[in-house]
């Protein structure tokens, strides 16, 4: 056909001729000239691309339909098209050809287009063409499912699933663990998880289905929901892995579903479960050394640091190149104000391309805490990178503000050029800090506005504005700013304690203080600062033998002096003076500033 067309007295551009050779290849042409970059994906593109699918620039067959030179034409044009990285062009003028001709290869080609065009109805509608003329062609199915769910049609999604799935040649394992990647790549949380919740409802005692179902959740963020389903999978797979000798894919799944429960049990601040739980596995895999990270993020966040520096010392041991890792150790020497040993960690991460600019941040945090303020400043200086220079800039804003005061270290703080929201909040956050320590509390109060107006959904801003408000005595804003917070997030366990203490502090709506303390508790069951607000609660409800119950754990877990102070004002009201006057002359010596303290027994007495 080519022969004949290049003989007819109108002759195709000579670039055409030489493309036409290799019909639908990018290759053939890409030799021609330099071909542009073409833009990532979609996420839903991505969602339906699959190792067995083409790609745009992958090589297609002829098209089986007899074709007009003017239809071939329009083929070619699109070719060349997608040649100069107008995919979304070349689309427009090859889906008319391949719904009028109706040919199989043309309504293949047209979907691989689609995937690029950023275009969901595009991909919708290439492909219902690609399935109405290719039935039996399982990626047109796998398609359209995760197009379905996509716009939340979770009924036609199961019945396009329950096609695709009988024409793969896949096995049903590989096909729902594939799923459970997709779906989350392709819909929101609110479609994805009843979408494959049905999907599971169909082969409920598969693992696979319920595994992929308890992955997709941690994707989403669904963390209860994750280790639900997770868990159930972990015990079926673990007994797939015991009872075969050669269980690779049953192993190979075994694992990541420990390491993916490892991050739900972190984010949902269920550290302890996640420990008890866990053990048995990072015992037993001990050279699994992510599952060994993760876990040791678990130690490091219920506060068992030793255990934690100790199981990444191991990581390092073994992988020398664990940077991640002993950028930690860092971090927890730096806790504990180990200062030199963690400098020499810092100095080799130093060196390392990647982590320079973190390694500079972090010695100059050191230097800073031991009040080497000259060092401390050079080392921020030294840092250009993005990712550190604004968290770099505040502290040496805080080195200088004593020296050239509040209007000067404003303005250093404004010249700072914040290339990301994040940044320009941090910078809003660090002026009001300097604001509030030169006692301009309302202008303080102004820039966590400004902060809000760039993320109205960060808990924290309201929290710290929060904390202006009580400190002007304007109470009603204090509590509206939790209540906004809580909104945003019910189960941040820092605003339920504020919240709950605040109501218990002012003796009123003590029920609703309870609910608050008792589900920040739920939350953080160790954080001393909740056991005490909830020593407190008890103490005001005057439930005096639980409140010292709350009490005492807390001074177990934290020497503290707020909590010295409720626990001997607890324990006078038991007429437990003795024990009262014990604890104040153990411990009042700590708190020198604490004027409270100093004259609690004194005015007990009184």
């Amino acid at each position: 056909m080519g022969k004949d067309l290049i003989q007819k007295k109108r002759q195709w551009p000579a670039v055409l001729v030489i493309c036409m050779g290799a019909f639908l290849s990018l290759t053939a042409c890409s030799q021609l000239s330099e071909k542009p970059a073409e833009p990532a994906l979609s996420p839903a593109s991505k969602a339906v691309q699959d190792s067995e699918e083409s790609t745009a620039e992958t090589q297609a067959d002829l098209p089986t339909a007899k074709m007009s030179p003017q239809t071939m034409y329009q083929i070619l044009l699109a070719e060349m098209l997608v040649q100069k990285g107008k995919n979304s062009a070349a689309f427009g003028v090859l889906y008319p050809v391949a719904m009028e001709t109706r040919d199989p290869k043309l309504a293949e080609r047209v979907f691989q287009l689609s995937m690029s065009t950023y275009d969901l109805t595009a991909i919708k509608e290439s492909a219902k063409l690609w399935r109405d003329v290719s039935p039996d062609e399982a990626v047109a199915w796998k398609a359209s499912y995760l197009m379905s769910v996509r716009k939340g049609n979770i009924e036609e999604g199961i019945d396009f699933w329950k096609r695709y799935q009988a024409l793969s040649k896949n096995t049903l394992e590989q096909d729902l663990i594939a799923a459970s990647i997709r779906v989350p790549q392709t819909a929101p949380a609110e479609y994805g998880l009843p979408f494959l919740s049905a999907v599971h409802q169909l082969y409920p005692e598969d693992p696979a289905g319920i595994y992929g179902l308890g992955s997709a959740a941690e994707t989403y963020g669904d963390y209860k929901t994750a280790i639900q389903y997770l868990e159930q999978a972990a015990s079926l797979y673990q007994s797939q892995v015991e009872k075969e000798d050669e269980a690779y894919v049953a192993a190979k799944v075994y694992r990541e579903i420990n390491r993916l429960l490892a991050n739900a049990y972190l984010k949902s601040n269920q550290v302890a479960l996640g420990l008890k739980r866990l053990k048995d596995y990072v015992d037993e895999y001990d050279d699994d050394w992510l599952m060994q990270e993760r876990y040791a993020r678990l130690e490091v966040k219920a506060g068992f640091y030793q255990q934690a520096e100790k199981r990444y010392l191991r990581i390092i041991k073994n992988e020398p190149k664990a940077y991640t890792s002993k950028l930690s150790v860092a971090l927890l020497r730096l806790e504990r104000d180990d200062f030199a040993r963690a400098e020499q960690l810092l100095k080799d991460l130093k060196e390392v391309p990647q982590y320079r600019s973190t390694a500079l941040y972090y010695l100059g945090v050191s230097a800073q805490e031991q009040n080497h303020l000259k060092q401390a400043k050079a080392y921020y200086e030294l840092i250009q990178s993005q990712d550190y220079l604004v968290d770099a800039k505040l502290h040496i804003a805080e080195i200088d503000f004593s020296t050239i005061g509040l209007k000067q270290t404003i303005q250093n703080l404004d010249a700072v050029k914040a290339s990301s929201p994040d940044d320009q909040i941090k910078l809003y956050r660090g002026k009001a800090v300097f604001y509030n320590l030169a006692g301009q509390k309302e202008k303080a109060i102004e820039e966590y506005n400004q902060a809000l107006a760039v993320d109205k959904n960060q808990v924290e801003l309201y929290l710290m504005q929060a904390m202006l408000f009580y400190d002007l005595e304007q109470y009603d804003r204090y509590e509206a700013n939790l209540q906004q917070a809580l909104s945003i997030n019910p189960n941040d366990v820092d605003v339920l304690n504020a919240l709950g203490y605040f109501y218990a502090e002012q003796k009123r709506k003590l029920d609703q203080a309870t609910e608050l303390l008792d589900k920040a508790l739920s939350l953080a069951p160790d954080r001393y600062y909740i056991l005490d607000s909830r020593g407190w609660l008890a103490y005001q409800k005057g439930q005096y033998e639980q409140a010292e119950s709350y009490l005492k754990r807390a001074l177990d877990i934290q020497l503290d002096d707020e909590v010295l102070i409720h626990l001997i004002h607890t324990q006078w009201r038991l007429n437990k003076k003795s024990a009262a006057t014990r604890l104040w002359k153990k411990y009042h010596s700590k708190f020198p500033d604490n004027q409270r303290l100093q004259r609690i027994l004194l005015d007990l007495s009184s």
